[in-house]
């Protein structure tokens, strides 16, 4: 009997199982690809579907900055540029005249610092002498503190290892 004179199969004897929806959908990958890229991409504008999706609570809301974050933030927050030169205030002349300039070693191979007048803009020296004061006496505290720790850690007795019962 030919092929084309062969009766069909009626549809509900198929030997193929029903397609799947998951089947359905890596048919054809790139529609549903661009239908998900799509709500995503809607999701991150301000528009309607963002408003659905933060009522379901799929989306999220950016919250508010801490109070310490935006009084440190400056007023006009542009871009420093990589390379950007900030000024410096050097520390104000001493009584006694910075030492010459003399490179040797790995010093040889930077730059000559720039020179100054009296008269230039400089850091006074009594803010450092405050500064180095209170660093010495955090340094005195903690001084004090390792040598009653090491005071107390001399009188205990040490601790002895732990006991742990054979599992077998």
């Amino acid at each position: 009997m030919p092929v084309s004179k062969m009766p069909a199969l009626p549809k509900s004897r198929s030997l193929r199982p029903a397609p799947t929806a998951w089947a359905r959908l890596m048919r054809a990958p790139l529609p549903a690809a661009l239908a998900i890229a799509g709500a995503l991409a809607a999701c991150s504008s301000d528009g309607p579907v963002k408003g659905v999706a933060e009522v379901a609570g799929l989306a999220t809301t950016p919250q508010e900055s801490k109070p310490f974050v935006r009084e440190t933030r400056p007023a006009d927050p542009a871009y420093i540029p990589v390379g950007r030169v900030f000024p410096e205030d050097p520390l104000c002349f001493g009584e006694t005249p910075p030492p010459p300039y003399n490179p040797t070693g790995t010093a040889a191979r930077f730059a000559r610092p720039v020179e100054r007048k009296a008269t230039d803009a400089c850091k006074p020296r009594a803010d450092f002498k405050n500064i180095e004061a209170e660093l010495e006496a955090k340094r005195l505290a903690n001084d004090a503190a390792s040598t009653q720790a090491k005071a107390l850690g001399q009188a205990l007795p040490p601790p002895k290892p732990a006991v742990i019962p054979p599992t077998n």
